[in-house]
């Protein structure tokens, strides 16, 4: 367990790190792209339903705030166009994730864990804990797309990591973007309180499977 646990801090600690460089630099800040999300209200619905769905598949190459896009989506496009954009975009994110990290999962496992023994470790409980941390993914910031590299490491079905992967982003874009529909600048508290909510939620359910998995953890 020690070892997947090693495993998400590296791969987390890769993304928190392009989010850092990628608003150091001015490339893409969260202000731009809220600016940019509030500049574009004017705009057509499909060309909208675009700009929203690239921005969420580019989260594994530019770590996006997720979290305010979907919730703009949903407050820009309304709740079925916006639930479609936000689902589409973290889905295809998230393919992307799992397909580079497929190919190249046996070099990089070899360069961040050394021990075969702790790699097959980690792979027999990942197989086994999988789609559960598929699921609730969403938790926390960074973790979606960290799971989604892990499937990918470990070779996880691709069919089954599209539905568990599903089964966890569906939710969270459902209630994200409703709130997002149902909000407005004068008027954000139901999205903000929505969304606290929704993390306590997750992080509920990722913290009782992570003690189902390992019972030496304590609170």
């Amino acid at each position: 367990m020690k070892s997947l646990i090693k495993l998400y801090i590296i791969i987390i600690s890769i993304f928190v790190l392009i989010f850092i460089m990628v608003n150091l630099t001015g490339l893409l800040s969260v202000a731009d792209i809220k600016d940019y999300l509030e500049h574009i209200q004017q705009a057509g619905k499909m060309k909208i339903f675009f700009i929203v769905t690239v921005l969420l598949a580019s989260d594994v190459f530019l770590s996006v705030p997720t979290i305010l896009i979907v919730t703009y989506a949903g407050n820009i496009l309304g709740f079925g166009w916006g639930l479609l954009a936000s689902t589409t975009g973290m889905l295809v994110s998230g393919t992307i994730a799992y397909i580079l990290c497929r190919f190249s999962g046996t070099k990089m496992l070899r360069i961040l864990i050394k021990d075969k023994k702790q790699i097959d470790e980690v792979n027999r409980i990942f197989h086994k804990m999988g789609f559960g941390m598929l699921i609730i993914a969403r938790a926390l910031p960074m973790l979606p797309e960290a799971t989604c590299c892990l499937s990918g490491m470990m070779k996880f079905h691709f069919v089954k990591f599209l539905l568990y992967y599903l089964a966890g982003t569906l939710p969270y874009a459902v209630v994200l973007t409703y709130l997002g529909s149902v909000s407005s600048a004068g008027n954000p508290y139901p999205a903000l309180g929505g969304i606290l909510v929704v993390y306590v939620v997750l992080y509920l359910l990722w913290f009782v499977k992570l003690r189902q998995t390992n019972p030496g953890i304590k609170n």
